[in-house]
């Protein structure tokens, strides 16, 4: 009786390190209890306990060390990787991988649900997940949902992933030109998979100060070339056997699909079910990525200005905006030559430079909203500058790296920051 219930305690507090910490603090006192009282229990005497709980304290500690581990990982591959381990869910060899559903919460969501630990997987159950997976002629604009948990994607995926979802149509073709070096029109697997190797060394990079820790982040995340267990899009794209190829129609179709799914979802997100979202949601979309400090004071501007009936936003409107502001170097080149001829940009010149720049047309609805989030003076003028900026954070999807304002630069900034705050209140 007594050997079953630690082996349960045992398997609770392997799931947490606040359940890691509280066991040694509970096994020891346990112990000391044990040894001054000389409580017997099924025949189990002290010693026999004082044994069992240095033997578990160590099981603790080793647990520890592999946590301290994985939080320098963590430090050295950047951003990306953080969020990478964060959301992973599955451990297959002692690697992490994603989840179909994993990845689109990495992206959707702030923040992951609260777990306990991570689903072990053996090569065998590995093989039988990713078995699922529909061939590249079945692609859909569900093909991640329809998945769920059936699937396993790694991390030199998900940073490819990553790259797909900010993708302009536009760069769709340089992209698989990428891949195709021997430029056959067609990718094979081992093309393909030159892409960890570009992701690693990209990984590896930075200031030259974390080289040590990023080689060894390297070597606990591998490329896809070194690794043994087959992945979701692998199979996907060439086949279980790894000798189908895909060319370029292929790939554009799975690039279009993902963009598409992802907005859909950020769009049901907010509507819940509805064909419309309110200017107010739009906006928070637009924001929740930014680093903007005034993003409550645009809400709250948005929301003052709005007339009493809100005319909504429906999701052709909504993804015509988002497809458009993954071609923002285009639009940046129109708003430049405003600045150059000294015209600021109202409502019509604004619509204007998006169709030529990216040929997309934004309602009169969305260009108006666009105008009262970043019409911090009320002319009926866009702050570009501003605009750009926050543009450039969304796309990004929060992972753009600026340079943070220190000294008296900082300093300012926050004082105007708590001005407009509290002239508000």
């Amino acid at each position: 009786m007594a050997a079953s219930y630690w082996k349960n305690v045992l398997r609770m507090i392997s799931s947490s390190s606040s359940f890691r910490k509280c066991a040694v603090a509970g096994l020891t006192c346990g112990g000391y209890l044990y040894s001054k009282y000389k409580l017997d229990d099924d025949n189990w005497k002290a010693p026999q306990l004082l044994t069992f709980v240095h033997a578990n304290s160590s099981t603790v500690h080793n647990l520890s060390l592999l946590q301290d581990n994985e939080k320098k990982m963590q430090s050295a591959v950047g951003a990306r990787g953080r969020r990478f381990v964060d959301f992973a869910t599955v451990v297959v060899n002692n690697e992490l991988y994603m989840t179909p559903k994993d990845f689109l919460e990495s992206v959707i969501q702030e923040r992951p649900k609260p777990r306990f630990g991570h689903q072990q997987l053996s090569i065998e159950q590995a093989l039988e997940l990713v078995a699922q997976t529909p061939p590249r002629a079945d692609n859909s604009l569900d093909f991640f949902r329809n998945l769920n948990s059936s699937g396993l994607i790694s991390y030199t995926e998900y940073l490819f992933l990553l790259c797909v979802i900010t993708k302009p149509k536009a760069g769709f073709e340089i992209a698989f030109k990428m891949f195709d070096t021997d430029e056959n029109q067609i990718v094979d697997k081992d093309e393909f998979l030159v892409l960890g190797e570009i992701f690693e060394k990209r990984t590896a990079g930075g200031d030259g100060k974390n080289n040590e820790a990023a080689t060894a982040a390297n070597n606990k995340v591998k490329t896809e070339k070194e690794a043994t267990v087959p992945t979701t899009l692998n199979v996907h794209f060439f086949g279980e056997d790894g000798t189908q190829v895909f060319n370029y129609a292929d790939f554009f179709k799975f690039m279009d699909n993902l963009q598409s799914e992802i907005l859909e979802m950020e769009f049901l997100v907010y509507s819940q079910g509805m064909n419309f979202i309110s200017e107010e949601d739009f906006a928070r979309v637009l924001l929740r990525f930014t680093d903007s400090k005034d993003t409550e004071e645009s809400i709250v501007r948005l929301r003052n200005k709005m007339s009493v009936v809100s005319k909504g936003i429906s999701y052709p409107e909504f993804r015509n905006f988002f497809q458009f502001i993954n071609n923002l170097e285009d639009f940046a080149i129109a708003l430049r030559l405003y600045t150059l001829s000294g015209r600021a940009i109202g409502k019509s010149d604004f619509k204007r430079a998006v169709k030529v720049s990216t040929g997309q047309d934004l309602s009169d609805n969305v260009v108006s909203t666009i105008f009262l989030i970043f019409d911090a003076d009320g002319d009926e003028k866009l702050s570009h500058v501003e605009f750009l900026g926050v543009m450039k954070d969304r796309v990004q999807r929060g992972f753009r790296t600026t340079k943070k304002q220190k000294g008296w630069d900082a300093f300012t900034r926050c004082i105007v920051h708590q001005m407009k705050t509290s002239a508000n209140e």
